[in-house]
């Protein structure tokens, strides 16, 4: 199956090594990245630079340096400030940035929420349109306000992160009913078990919202992402995988956009020719069987 995982921060607890091989044993094709290594104590997600404006300005080299290396393997999501002084150059720069197929928006507080409302992310808005960048919406509220502005970008595509925090089952509702409406919008299975009831692995409580967001938005735009370095609940990169790999309520058609196809599509990322082998397991040469060999023993 060729998976895709439509969110991860490398480089917070595993370098670029360790990432392939977790990904080769884990059978996981390709991998969106979220640059993030930490936290400064300003709470600016780094890597970045502080502009003499005061902007933080996010970068994102090493995933960069990743897509470069390992284009059918990584992508770039890189997170953006609509008061960077000169976003027109920052976009420029994405649209020849290896492997950047996404922006981030992160929409937390009232004061964002109004703007995004309001028109004050407009501008970037139709900068990602003009550069054919998906945009990411992080952010608990800007469900509720979709409406305002996703029917002024009808050719860009919005993804909500994270189930779209919903904050109640009547946000939940809303983001199903937004699905519904709106065709340019897409949903990011992932943190699931921290918005929806559920036991420990292999979370088969979750399948019933799972379910409802397939029904409402179909299977061609539900991504599933583990996000697992940012697991509040302790579940493996692994389990957050085969939670859904190996559910039986979902059929095989539904697995195989959830997990890759509908990826694929939304972020024009072809796959790969080949898929890739494990660099820890080698092709060994062909040698008869130990126990021939044995008998074969003078």
């Amino acid at each position: 199956m060729d998976i895709v995982d439509a969110q991860i921060h490398a480089f917070y607890t595993l370098d670029l090594d360790q990432t392939i091989a977790a990904m080769n044993a884990l059978g996981i094709q390709s991998a969106i990245i979220d640059e993030l290594w930490e936290y400064d104590p300003r709470g600016f997600v780094l890597p970045g630079a502080l502009l003499s404006s005061g902007v933080f300005r996010p970068s994102s080299p090493l995933a960069q340096a990743a897509a470069l290396k390992y284009p059918d393997r990584f992508s770039v999501l890189q997170r953006v400030d609509r008061s960077d002084p000169d976003i027109e150059a920052v976009f420029a720069s994405l649209r020849c940035t290896p492997g950047c197929r996404s922006i981030r928006l992160v929409t937390r507080g009232a004061e964002e929420l109004q703007a995004i409302a309001d028109g004050g992310y407009d501008h970037m808005l139709q900068l990602a349109a003009d550069q054919g960048l998906v945009v990411s919406l992080l952010g608990a509220g800007v469900s509720e306000i979709l409406g305002s502005f996703l029917p002024r970008f009808p050719r860009l595509r919005f993804v909500l992160d994270h189930c779209g925090a919903p904050k109640d089952a009547q946000a939940w509702d809303n983001i199903l009913g937004a699905a519904r409406t709106h065709s340019n919008l897409w949903i990011k299975w992932s943190h699931a078990q921290h918005y929806f009831p559920s036991a420990a692995f292999p979370f088969a409580e979750l399948l019933v919202p799972l379910r409802q967001a397939l029904d409402a938005f179909g299977k061609e735009r539900v991504i599933w992402a583990s996000d697992f370095t940012h697991n509040r609940r302790g579940a493996s990169w692994g389990e957050l995988l085969f939670s859904i790999r190996c559910a039986d309520d979902l059929s095989a058609d539904d697995k195989e956009w959830l997990l890759g196809r509908a990826a694929r599509a939304l972020y024009a990322w072809p796959k790969p020719e080949k898929a890739f082998v494990a660099p820890h397991v080698p092709l060994l040469p062909k040698q008869a069987p130990v126990a021939a060999m044995a008998s074969a023993a003078p």
